[in-house]
């Protein structure tokens, strides 16, 4: 049975709330050292001029293994690959456990591209191989084709993240102070152990010669491919392909400082604390005290935390005080432009906890370096999981939906993969023409747009504003009930939403009064003219806004196709399953008060049903 998409979890947390090559630098490399700008970096004079850096040291094996790698035939005779398991201590003490799949078959002489897959929150690492055939079809589980990988000519290293499975050290939460240790060792180990490893100049041109490598994960999976790419000093990561990552886990976890309390139950519940995984004190002691959980707020502490543990770190220049509570600091500084690198981001738009403005953040930081960078979306995520409620996919979506893995009718996230690495890690011409080089906007299964870029409320596209009129909710009530107006209607020729709306709203107390500090929930609604008088919470996205006065907001992103006569609106709520526990900002002293919602929100419509890819 595969394992469920996108952040897995274990069935416990859920139960209980939910690489030097043959013959030295000498060898042949699979990227050639004059490869492409757009393959691997220009061969620039300069680097011409470079000293390679000094090989890794393998870090020793861990107490009571003794590591073996397999011998190289003799060149040009060949062996079928094989797999093992290695187990090394990291410079900070942590046992890292990781297995090695070689390529399908290796032969003497020859070297292999290296991808590194990481499992995602709560999951251990792949030690065995199934099919190597590529799913094409909805509901794969991200990684499942490794075997794929393998048998396509790679090399694979799937490893224990911090605190996970096999690995002694503590969950932290991708810091980039200890989490990015562990794995820069199993890059160290494999680029001083691995006989067939391949070589060329990485993407900066510093060094003309460090291994060829790949990243490949999903969530938690792909967290740590944007860490490493901006943590390892030798940047070897030229390919990754970062699925359903957040950019910033303060607006993933806390938006607008309202704690997204279902999600963090599941993450943070005391299932985590069953010796499977190892939480860091910090975590329990912040996000299970009063301040994150009853009275929904966030410290200080927290709010630094989570922002050095995110890829915003190293693309917005925020700096933090802090890296887990008083007394400490973070070991790196932060930065506005990340290290270049080729990057396939795949985001779902139905998804709750890292939704698509994260990915859309991610595709705008990693361009500013310079590679190829693209953007993907699908209707999978870590909705498929089932956890969160979304009453629109079970009611206007065919069953299976909310699985689909496809930004259109074709383009399936595992195959894009092995034409992703094709084309960077084996410099294989064209292999990546099949995938859009525009953003592609999923907007249902098989139905996906691509548009020149993201339409938000700054971009080229100008989205259309409507007055929201007066809307009034009781801020901590009605669950699920919202205040709505409707504020489009599609045409006879249809029309496509697509992109990421924006709002600015004033929130008032009715009287000028209010108990406490409400908090309301926003988001876009599509009322389709076969369910007259029904609201489907578009996406299932909600932006939440805390406290009163004005708010000038992105709205979560995602897309629509309407058919004739549906329409679009804004949906206010005073509570919503997704805030279950906290629709106010203190359980202690509750909100539960009418407040009244004027402003404006800007949508990006097209006037007229695009195609579809």
């Amino acid at each position: 049975m595969r394992a469920l998409r996108l952040f897995p979890i274990s069935l416990a947390v859920v139960a209980t709330v939910l690489f030097a090559g043959c013959g030295g630098r000498g060898s042949s490399s699979v990227l050639p050292r004059a490869a492409s700008d757009a393959a691997g970096g220009a061969m620039t004079s300069e680097l011409a001029r470079t000293s390679p850096v000094a090989a890794p040291t393998a870090p020793p094996d861990a107490p009571g293994h003794a590591n073996a790698v397999p011998p190289s035939p003799a060149r040009g005779a060949s062996r079928p690959g094989q797999v093992y398991s290695i187990y090394l201590t990291s410079s900070i003490g942590d046992t890292v456990a990781f297995t090695v799949f070689e390529p399908a078959t290796v032969t003497g002489g020859a070297t292999y591209p290296l991808v590194l897959h990481g499992p995602g929150w709560g999951n251990s690492r792949t030690t065995t191989l199934g099919s190597p055939t590529a799913s094409s079809s909805a509901g794969s589980s991200v990684g499942s084709n490794l075997a794929e990988l393998v048998a396509a000519g790679y090399g694979v290293i799937s490893f224990d993240q911090r605190g996970f499975g096999e690995n002694t050290g503590v969950v932290d939460s991708m810091n980039p102070d200890k989490d990015a240790i562990d794995i820069l060792a199993v890059l160290d180990w494999g680029q001083a152990k691995l006989p067939w490893l391949a070589y060329g100049p990485t993407l900066d041109g510093r060094d003309p010669h460090e291994p060829i490598v790949g990243a490949i994960g999903g969530s938690y999976g792909g967290m740590y491919q944007l860490l490493i790419a901006n943590a390892d000093p030798r940047h070897r990561l030229r390919a990754i392909t970062p699925n359903i990552a957040p950019n910033d886990l303060n607006y993933a976890l806390v938006p607008g400082g309202a704690f997204k309390s279902l999600w963090n139950d599941i993450l943070w519940g005391d299932g985590l604390g069953n010796g499977k995984q190892r939480l860091d004190p910090f975590i329990t002691t912040q996000f299970f005290a009063t301040d994150d959980t009853l009275n929904n707020t966030e410290s200080s502490y927290s709010h630094d935390y989570y922002g050095c543990h995110s890829e915003s770190y190293f693309c917005n220049g925020t700096p933090v005080a802090t890296n887990g509570g008083a007394g400490t600091a973070p070991q790196r500084p932060p930065t506005t432009v990340p290290p270049r690198v080729h990057a396939m981001i795949w985001i779902g738009v139905r998804d709750t906890l890292f939704d698509f403005n994260g990915g859309y953040a991610n595709y705008e930081c990693l361009k500013r370096a310079g590679g190829d960078v693209r953007l993907l979306s699908y209707q999978a995520g870590h909705n498929s999981i089932g956890l969160i409620p979304d009453p629109g996919v079970t009611a206007f979506f065919p069953s299976g939906d909310a699985n689909d893995s496809r930004c259109g009718s074709t383009l399936n996230e595992d195959a894009a993969q092995l034409m992703w690495f094709d084309r960077y890690l084996k410099n294989m011409s064209g292999a990546a023409a099949a995938i859009p080089t525009q953003p592609c906007i999923s907007l249902a299964a098989g139905d996906a747009v691509t548009l020149p870029e993201v339409p938000t409320h700054t971009s080229g596209h100008k989205e259309t504003t409507f007055d929201v009129g007066t809307l009034t909710t009781v801020a901590g009530a009605n669950v699920d009930v919202p205040a709505a107006v409707a504020l489009y209607t599609a045409p006879a020729s249809g029309a496509v939403e697509a992109g990421i709306p924006h709002a600015t709203l004033d929130v008032a107390a009715v009287g000028g009064v209010a108990a406490g500090t409400p908090i309301v929930f926003v988001g876009v609604g599509q009322m389709h003219a076969a369910h007259p008088g029904v609201w489907d919470l578009v996406d299932n996205q909600l932006t939440p806004l805390r406290g009163l006065g004005r708010f000038d907001v992105d709205l979560a992103g995602g897309g629509a196709r309407l058919q004739p006569g549906d329409q679009l609106g804004v949906l206010v709520y005073g509570l919503q399953d997704q805030y279950a526990r906290n629709g106010t900002a203190s359980a202690a002293k509750p909100a539960v008060v009418p407040v009244v919602v004027t402003g404006s929100v800007s949508l990006p419509i097209f006037n007229s049903a695009l195609p579809s890819i």
